[in-house]
């Protein structure tokens, strides 16, 4: 078993010399077998390994009891662990959650904790192959996706799974080969919460009346699906990529793509701005609607905004500034605002703006009431050359501006818009042969 666990680690490339690998480790047999094959593995393939455990505060003096086994079997062993206590059943309440997905967020974080505290590189948790059995059949009753019914992933991050190629079977007699003591926690064996209804009553039915082999079948089939989830997640990806834009993603060039590539585009979207976790396949249909809506729609979803800018489509938070205020401008320096910084320096007459977010100006042109901003109503705008000026509003409009930069703070003498972000400066201000003050300006959005 050693052997197998050994060859699945180093074929999906879960441990790598030098690491430090942090073992969750609960008593159970499960993260026991676990810690005592990573400790025969480790001088072999080079790593070092520690453990946490986490009291969830639900079996009372039972759990305490599991800590202190854990304590001593690291003390056996001579592995440092690092332990915690929550009450999950008050954060339960709290959330509006069961004990089973408070348990497992907060189990998480803790490891990630734990991670940090030892510089760790890798969580090995012991997940084996009836578990991902459950997984499977649990995201089939719940009507998922592909992605669902590939279940759990060797490698997730820096989570790592090293038992999914062993049977609980097969942990259990390994543990009594090994004569290694673990403990038993008795809620396992209640009927009650998905999973264990899964574990206690539905696969068993299945095994016997359908396929007794119903948990390879089941692990067989999920690595199958993962071939084909993996093959579709690199098409969309690139295409993903050939869709960028500046500040988006080209709406009608994803709205040509197969229902199968544009949903896995826009996760993958989703997944660059950190908010796919509670993403769900209606959100997913609402950004997919989004592609075809008017220039400035949005949407809000778990973690992000999502909206139309003319011919984008744009993933994040799009933030429009309220209440009015104004400061002055440091021509020398920096200048802080809530919508962002001003960068000013002395330049050549001859220096050229690097983007429509800098310009090269006259100080000595600028008004003694010049001020940072928002814009306000009235406001307007004379471009460099233009014939005139005209309402800031249309002037971000013939600028195709998307809508999240014209709330940007910019320069303004009464209201005269002497420099806006993404439209550059006014006529009023702008160098020539004579000036004897040149400077150049930044903007730098927040």
């Amino acid at each position: 078993m050693r052997e197998r666990v050994e060859q699945y680690i180093l074929r999906h490339e879960l441990i790598s010399p030098g690491d430090k690998v942090l073992i969750g480790l609960s008593g159970g047999g499960d993260s026991v077998a676990l810690l005592h094959i990573l400790k025969s593995l480790c001088t072999r393939l080079d790593f070092t390994i520690c453990a946490a455990h986490l009291n969830h505060g639900i079996r009372g003096e039972a759990a305490q009891e599991d800590a202190e086994f854990v304590h001593d079997l690291c003390d056996f062993y001579g592995i440092r662990v690092y332990g915690g206590y929550a009450d999950i059943p008050r954060l339960a309440r709290q959330r509006g959650e069961t004990l089973e997905q408070a348990g497992r967020m907060l189990r998480y974080d803790f490891l990630e904790e734990a991670k940090a505290f030892f510089g760790a590189d890798k969580i090995a948790v012991a997940h084996h192959m009836d578990d991902q059995a459950e997984s499977i059949l649990l995201h089939l009753v719940r009507g998922s996706g592909l992605r669902g019914l590939c279940g759990m992933a060797p490698r997730r991050g820096d989570i790592i799974r090293p038992l999914l190629c062993l049977s609980k079977a097969e942990i259990e007699s390994y543990l009594t080969n090994e004569n290694l003591p673990y403990c038993t926690d008795a809620t396992n064996f209640i009927a009650e919460g998905t999973r264990n209804k899964l574990r206690l009553e539905t696969i068993p039915y299945l095994k016997r009346e359908f396929n007794p082999r119903l948990v390879p079948s089941l692990c067989a089939m999920g690595e199958m699906l993962s071939e084909d989830e993996g093959y579709l997640c690199q098409i969309a990806e690139r295409e993903l990529n050939a869709a960028r834009r500046e500040g988006g993603f080209d709406r009608a060039a994803l709205s040509r793509l197969p229902l199968p590539i544009l949903s896995r585009c826009i996760r993958a979207a989703l997944n660059e701005i950190g908010a796919l976790t509670d993403a769900e396949r209606g959100h997913i249909d609402s950004i997919i609607r989004l592609l075809s809506a008017r220039t400035g729609a949005r949407i809000e979803i778990p973690g992000a905004d999502v909206w139309t800018s003319y011919e984008l489509i744009c993933f994040g938070h799009y933030i429009k500034q309220t209440g009015e205020w104004e400061q002055p401008l440091c021509l020398n320096g920096e200048t802080d605002t809530e919508a962002g910084t001003y960068r000013v320096a002395k330049c050549a007459v001859t220096d050229r703006p690097r983007d429509r977010y800098s310009a090269c100006i006259d100080a000595d042109k600028l008004p003694a009431d010049t001020l940072i901003r928002q814009r306000r109503a009235g406001d307007r705008f004379h471009r460099i050359n233009a014939p005139g000026s005209k309402k800031l509003k249309d002037a971000y409009i013939d600028a195709k501006l998307p809508r999240e930069k014209r709330d940007l703070a910019l320069i303004a003498s009464g209201r005269d818009v002497l420099f806006a972000p993404g439209l550059g400066a006014a006529e009023s201000i702008k160098l020539n042969v004579n000036s004897k003050n040149a400077v150049k300006i930044e903007f730098i959005q927040k």
